[in-house]
């Protein structure tokens, strides 16, 4: 064995894998050295990660070959691959939301003592609860471990997933978009630890559609496309043009730029006539004060802050998920009375979460299910409320291929597309109902490259049909790319409203750290 090969802590050689008829992965090949983070990139639907979960032992290979330090194994389940030092965080969260922070941290690994008057094995809680806060503290956390995941925010829940992974000291430890749901300062925090992991030997698989985290943290990169390898490079050899070539095998131009609507630039000045879309004067009691924001025809609408500045809270005060305490809401200058998120939907307002496996997808569903969910009893059914099958199917085809959904057929479950392809079908349940005002937090979140530009163009498209277009974006490229007009939020309030041209990102900085 070489020298190169004794420092490979992983080796995947010509892996295949196929479910029924579809060809996933055709001839893989991958490596890991010791001590390295290792950046796998590619777009939705690539084989990341079908590769991954056949690492981690979820998943049987058909074919190849695999190596873990030098020995040729054979993964058949999930513990095996735990066994050898293989923890994965998954885009997905994976907690119990019913668990405490602690139980979380350790489920299926608590520490236990016996316990004289029960005579039995318990569960021994303040060891429990003390290690999870030392492991809390070693990534610069100091979330309660005695908490309800189910009360924490995204950004929290995915923390303790970090903390999960790490309380066992892996050998590989696989990050799938880590980073997604995290602010600034909570990813420089786990940078920093994912460097320290890296001197103490941990080998790391980094899974990101975010350049910039790759040529910040990872040593090397490999690229997949359509099931293959299209090659590895080390990261002082790539550049955007070069990485985004080879995921799509063809040049996405100006992904972020915005055509001009008439050549002029939209106006902060109100127009004349009745806008789009309103909101006056909403509040909500600690989450939102006297919020004010408009749409006006033909401009996409961006909302920007820091995590949680209240954008979230906001796009769902509107879609009747939060109560109001207060405030005014207008579709084409006709106040409407929103008490529930079926009124929402009933007068055409569509909401998009950041967080779509819990909030935006029915995971066991087929992708059409998903696709005309919204639709159905108002656009897809008969007066007795017998779905017409036939409509159902061609409308489902019909925004499938509009966005290009990429998947087996209509009948698969929507849980087993990828992060990106999901995000897609629920877009398109919206574009189905005809909705008028289209709320979308975060709708790039975990997508790759090219489908954030078929986002985009659809957008884009929409505002310009009349569709009222609002996008929460913490990604201040995707802010200054996409948006005709920019309202910041600092603490549950508006503060700050700028045309694209007058924006910078230091100017939106400023108004989102409350320098006004």
């Amino acid at each position: 064995m070489n020298a190169m090969e004794n420092e490979r802590v992983l080796s995947v050689k010509d892996v295949h894998k196929s479910f029924g008829n579809v060809h996933v992965l055709k001839g893989v090949d991958f490596s890991l050295n010791r001590g390295e983070i290792h950046g796998l990139i590619g777009e939705n639907g690539a084989g990341k990660s079908t590769l991954i979960k056949i690492i981690s032992g979820d998943y049987l290979r058909d074919a190849g070959e695999i190596f873990f330090d030098g020995e040729k194994i054979s993964l058949k389940t999930p513990k095996e691959a735990l066994d050898l030092g293989v923890r994965v965080i998954y885009q997905e969260f994976n907690v119990v939301r019913s668990l405490s922070v602690a139980e979380n941290i350790f489920i299926g690994n608590s520490p236990a003592k016996w316990h004289v008057m029960k005579r039995g094995v318990l569960v021994d809680w303040n060891t429990m609860n003390q290690q999870a806060e030392e492991v809390l503290n070693s990534i610069g956390e100091s979330i309660p471990v005695t908490t309800k995941v189910a009360d924490l925010s995204v950004a929290e829940q995915q923390i303790v997933e970090i903390a999960k992974a790490l309380s066992v000291q892996p050998k590989i430890l696989v990050m799938d978009e880590p980073t997604a749901a995290l602010n600034d300062q909570e990813t420089r925090l786990l940078f920093h630890r994912l460097k320290k992991l890296k001197e103490k030997g941990v080998s790391i698989i980094y899974i990101t559609h975010r350049f910039s985290e790759i040529y910040e943290l990872c040593d090397r990169v490999t690229v997949m496309r359509d099931g293959e390898t299209v090659g590895s490079l080390d990261i002082a050899d790539v550049n955007d043009e070069k990485l985004i070539q080879m995921m799509a095998g063809r040049k996405i131009e100006n992904m972020f730029e915005r055509k001009k609507l008439g050549g002029k630039p939209p106006s902060c000045e109100p127009p004349l006539g009745k806008p789009l879309f309103e909101v006056r004067n909403l509040s909500v009691k600690d989450k939102l004060e006297n919020i004010y924001l408009r749409v006006d025809k033909g401009e996409i609408v961006v909302i920007f802050g820091l995590f949680g500045a209240g954008q979230n809270e906001l796009c769902r005060a509107i879609f009747g998920d939060i109560p109001l305490d207060g405030g005014e809401i207008f579709i084409r200058g006709e106040k409407l009375r929103i008490r529930s998120t079926k009124d929402a939907c009933d007068k055409g307002i569509g909401f998009v979460s950041d967080n779509r496996k819990q909030d935006g997808l029915v995971p066991m569903r087929s992708v059409k299910e998903n696709i005309t969910l919204a639709s159905l009893s108002r656009r897809l059914a008969n007066r007795l409320g017998i779905v017409l099958s036939k409509k159902e199917n061609t409308t489902a085809q019909a925004f499938s291929d509009r966005l290009k959904v990429r998947c087996s057929g209509l009948h698969q479950k929507i849980g087993s597309l990828s992060g990106g392809n999901q995000q897609k079908s629920v877009l398109c349940r919206w574009l189905a109902n005809d909705a008028k005002v289209l709320l979308l937090n975060m709708p790039t979140r975990g997508v790759d490259v090219g489908a954030r530009s078929e986002i985009y163009r659809t957008l884009e498209d929409l505002c310009e049909q009349g569709v009222a277009v609002v996008v929460v974006s913490l990604e201040m490229p995707e802010v200054l790319g996409i948006a005709d007009r920019i309202y910041v939020m600092h603490e549950r309030k508006i503060v700050g409203e700028m045309t694209r041209n007058e924006a910078t990102q230091e100017k939106l900085m400023s108004y989102a750290v409350g320098i006004v």
